[in-house]
């Protein structure tokens, strides 16, 4: 087998190092390229074309859907394999329809990840051992959506939930283990970056978006 030329996309650098480690043991493959932004991904692949390209959905200044009609426009023989938090039918349908070529969990082994990258140098498909019903996925997709259009920290995502089940700040800070004082710090700057003023309004919301589905 020649060797399988791979781009790398995610938002997170973390994961990117841990993923660039990781195929660093197979000698077949080949690294050619990382991005944390959707817009780098389609400006690199301008001179950098990888067999296959592992794609975050997540992806800022242009997502990750948006990149994948782009590639399968401009760039038709890179196959694409979606990495993604979310099990989710609505959103792996989606991507079988704007052309991914596979789609795999992140929760996934590497011996997984090796075996969906050579189906899909071999011209096939992977979205294999993906389950179709998972609601906490699929609301936790819009969820990520709503934090990075009102800039939510990850620790404000979670008191926010909390908030939006009715928690009050001393059973918050004993679910956290952080101070009352510090809860009601970033109770405070939940309310102004979503413009709210009062609980109530985050639960009505909350209910509203279906974030209660949340654990």
């Amino acid at each position: 087998m020649n060797n399988i030329n791979i781009y790398i996309a995610d938002d997170h650098q973390l994961l990117i190092d841990g993923l660039v480690s990781a195929l660093a043991d197979y000698p077949k493959i080949k690294i050619i390229g990382v991005a944390n932004d959707g817009k780098k991904v389609l400006n690199d692949l301008q001179f950098h074309k990888p067999q296959v390209l592992l794609l975050d959905l997540n992806m800022p200044q242009v997502d990750g859907l948006q990149v994948i009609e782009q590639v399968k426009e401009n760039y038709k023989g890179v196959k694409i394999l979606v990495l993604s938090n979310y099990n989710a039918a609505h959103i792996i349908k989606e991507t079988q329809q704007k052309g991914a070529d596979g789609y795999l969990l992140k929760n996934g082994s590497i011996g997984e990840l090796i075996t969906a990258i050579k189906a899909l140098y071999e011209g096939g498909n992977y979205f294999e051992h993906l389950e179709h019903n998972p609601a906490t996925k699929e609301t936790s997709y819009f969820m990520d959506d709503f934090m990075k259009e009102y800039l939510l920290t990850k620790r404000e995502h979670d008191i926010l939930i909390l908030m939006a089940k009715g928690k009050s700040s001393i059973e918050i800070s004993d679910m956290l283990f952080i101070s009352s004082a510090t809860v009601n710090t970033h109770r405070r700057n939940i309310l102004k970056k979503l413009g709210l003023k009062r609980t109530s309004e985050i639960m009505n919301l909350a209910a509203a978006k279906g974030w209660l589905t949340i654990d």
